[in-house]
């Protein structure tokens, strides 16, 4: 197999995903993977739509993305996530919608492993507490027959649950920056958010899986933030949209 790149939740935030690009240009990346919400929050989601167009990343749909194709769904968002929607709204072609309709919710990857915005059975369901991952490692027993390991994202944390042979689920926070996974564990895995971090690291994150030796690598990578911040209030969405991508949160 090779070493994949699995990025999430750009979010508009061209500055960061072409920081996040450029990181990758230098490693030895044979596949980029997408795992949803291209657009939302930030200012350029014409110009991150093109980019992931362009390269042919495997990328899946995010809700945010759901919601310029099914815009009652962004209904259920609060004020800020609705103006940005709005926004992304008056900016992408019928081309850039033409290729959201494309993306699936879910799907496999090598057919070995999963990939999927939020959980697999639904792209606005969250894996952040113990249940929740209990939830899916049950899910992927029961209906995904021989998948060990899923890739997802929605919560913007960089973050990896196992559960061992016994049963026993247990969360891992990324302090160290490579994990070699164990052939006996399952595991569901977040590379974190290239475009809006929430973990107090105001870096673009994402992560590098090689599938060979199954190890992660949780990366990160600095990027202009006082650019993306003039565009979004050039753009006029709410200020706070700005104001939170310095402290990364």
């Amino acid at each position: 197999m090779e070493r994949i790149a699995v990025l999430s939740d750009v979010h508009g935030n061209q500055e960061a995903f072409e920081a996040v690009l450029k990181a990758l240009s230098a490693e030895d990346v044979r596949h980029i993977v997408h795992l949803g919400d291209l657009v939302g929050y930030n200012a350029n989601p014409r110009e991150c739509l093109q980019i992931a167009r362009r390269s042919e990343f495997t990328s899946v749909l995010g809700n945010h993305d759901l919601a310029i194709l099914e815009p009652h769904t962004a209904e259920d968002f609060n004020v800020l996530a609705y103006q940005a929607i709005k926004y992304a709204q008056t900016q992408l072609t019928s081309r850039d919608l033409q290729y959201l309709e494309t993306l699936p919710r879910a799907r496999m990857l090598h057919d070995r492993y999963l990939i999927c915005h939020g959980t697999p059975e639904s792209i606005d369901s969250y894996i952040l507490t113990l249940f929740q991952a209990k939830r899916v490692f049950n899910l992927l027993r029961s209906r995904f027959n021989g998948i060990r390991i899923c890739f997802f994202g929605h919560t913007h944390v960089q973050k990896l649950w196992l559960r061992d042979p016994r049963g026993k689920v247990t969360s891992v926070a990324p302090n160290s920056p490579s994990f070699s996974l164990d052939p006996e564990c399952m595991y569901l895995i977040n590379p974190g958010s290239v475009g809006q971090p929430r973990q107090h690291d105001n870096r673009a994150h994402y992560l590098i899986f090689d599938s060979i030796n199954e190890r992660v690598s949780f990366k990160t990578v600095p990027y202009d933030i006082s650019k993306a911040q003039h565009k979004i209030r050039q753009a006029r969405l709410p200020d706070y949209l700005a104001a939170r991508l310095q402290d990364g949160i």
